[in-house]
């Protein structure tokens, strides 16, 4: 039987076997090659803090409300198989697939498993020219190129970004892409500050060992022009505010969890007017571009980005581990990020 990668109990994960049922008609399956994590919004769920603990998100109203029952399962994702992009070859088709055949490379949305089944209209075809590796980073670059839209970004511009994880790596390249006149980095992990100045950040800082907004003015000689915060924690979140000038903007993708006490909204967010900007280009937001812009536009220019060149995932998808390691290489993730941006999975065969 075929294995996936599986929450067998609280903030821990196993290799488990599952069976694949009979094929539907609409449905493609394949044989996984390549797969990756996303670290920020899986580790976040796998944590057992998030907001969906013990709350649903109210599609109609926009708003998280009490659930009205205890979840079946403990919190943490216990009971799920976990990923997020997979990348393989088509085993079979339903009867009703004329998009796909058998022995055509794809991608999609998926758990790290030994084989995937979804609905052919959830299933892409994989350029030849995209590796594996660019194709598993297609989520975090969507992400980046939509907070980069959001933040209005002009030519000669000074931006900061701070969290240097997959979308904080794509945030650097696609602001030199841009056209930012200086792009600064801040992130506590040496080898993340290092990747960032090869993918086009001309000035990297430690949080843990300065003052950022003092050290980007210092910089500078003035504030940033933008900040974008990708890293989901309320300290940068405040360094962000720290990092820009008078009526600045600060763009926020990461996904929030601990402690919000670290950001005095009473300090310069106040006093400096500062516009704080949520990206999200899913959960049926509309872009702020719409109607030129929509999800499938952003995630066609994303996709077209990798094939002209312009955006690069080397250095980005690692570790990559064989398969049978992928319960241990997660679990030595979540527990110290200093050696693992994005962790890839590389399947047999």
């Amino acid at each position: 039987m075929p294995r996936g990668l599986y929450v067998d109990q609280p903030q821990h994960v196993t290799l488990a076997e599952y069976e694949d049922g009979p094929l539907a008609a609409d449905q493609v399956r394949f044989r996984s090659e390549f797969a990756a994590i996303k670290h920020g919004t899986i580790f976040h769920l796998f944590s057992g803090e998030s907001p969906f603990q013990d709350q649903r998100f109210d599609p109609q109203q926009r708003l998280f409300v009490k659930k009205d029952s205890p979840d079946a399962q403990p919190g943490g994702m216990v009971g799920q198989y976990v990923g997020n992009m997979t990348v393989g070859t088509v085993t079979q088709t339903g009867s009703a697939v004329e998009k796909f055949k058998p022995g055509d490379r794809v991608y999609c949305y998926a758990p790290i498993a030994e084989t995937v089944t979804k609905a052919a209209a959830q299933v892409h075809p994989l350029p030849p020219t995209v590796s594996p590796e660019d194709a598993v980073c297609l989520d975090p670059a969507l992400y980046a190129y939509a907070a980069v839209r959001d933040a209005r970004i002009t030519l000669g511009d000074n931006a900061v970004v701070t969290g240097l994880g997959a979308i904080g790596l794509f945030l650097v390249q696609l602001l030199a892409r841009a056209g930012c006149l200086n792009i600064i980095a801040v992130d506590p992990l040496p080898k993340r500050r290092a990747l960032a100045e090869a993918l086009g950040a001309r000035h990297t800082i430690d949080p843990s060992q300065t003052d950022t907004g003092l050290e980007i003015r210092r910089i500078l000689g003035r504030g940033a022009d933008v900040a974008i915060e990708a890293s989901g924690n309320y300290r940068a979140l405040y360094d962000a505010m720290r990092s820009v000038q008078q009526c600045a903007r600060i763009v926020t993708l990461g996904y929030y969890k601990g402690d919000h006490s670290h950001v005095p909204f009473g300090a310069e967010w106040h006093h400096n007017r500062l516009e704080l900007i949520s990206s999200m280009p899913v959960w049926d937001n509309p872009s702020r571009q719409h109607p030129l812009w929509n999800l499938e536009r952003l995630e066609q220019t994303v996709l077209a980005l990798f094939e002209r060149g312009w955006l690069t995932s080397n250095g980005i998808v690692d570790p990559i581990v064989p398969f049978e390691r992928a319960a241990e290489d997660f679990m030595r993730a979540y527990r110290d990020p200093a050696d693992a941006v994005k962790l890839g999975v590389r399947f047999p065969g």
